[in-house]
């Protein structure tokens, strides 16, 4: 493996939002769109996770200050967790429609592979996507 190889892995590793995290933010930020509060156990039928793995997974993002909870074990984004949603978001379409205009792909292969990579790509190559794109 090249030295190259290894800077892209570890930068990788380092990543605060993973894959995980980024369903986690996104499953609560739709709750509480679409229900007004989001709790431990919305979030795991949400994401068809075991009540043990959600409650784990929450315990993460409470010491990353993503998230609060309130006494009532209510769960809101922090600021630093709603601007990781709008970064998602914002790639997630930008990702989806050059994955449509630009590439001919179906609308389901668009969402799989954007939600695949929307929370990696840096914030300077989002902004080169977005121009490309206008």
């Amino acid at each position: 493996m090249s030295h190259e190889s290894n800077q892209v892995w570890k930068e990788f590793e380092e990543n605060e939002i993973s894959h995980s995290v980024a369903h986690y933010l996104m499953a609560i930020d739709e709750l509480r769109e679409d229900l007004g509060y989001a709790r431990a156990v919305d979030i795991s039928k949400e994401l068809e996770i075991s009540a043990a793995s959600c409650s784990n997974g929450l315990k993460s993002l409470l010491k990353k200050w993503l998230i609060t909870e309130d006494k009532n074990k209510f769960l809101s984004l922090s600021e630093d967790g709603q601007n990781a949603v709008e970064k998602i978001k914002k790639n997630r379409e930008l990702f989806i429609q050059f994955f449509r205009e630009t590439l001919g792909a179906s609308m389901e292969e668009s969402v799989v592979n954007a939600c695949k990579i929307e929370h990696l790509v840096s914030p300077h190559i989002a902004r080169k996507l977005e121009k490309f794109l206008k």
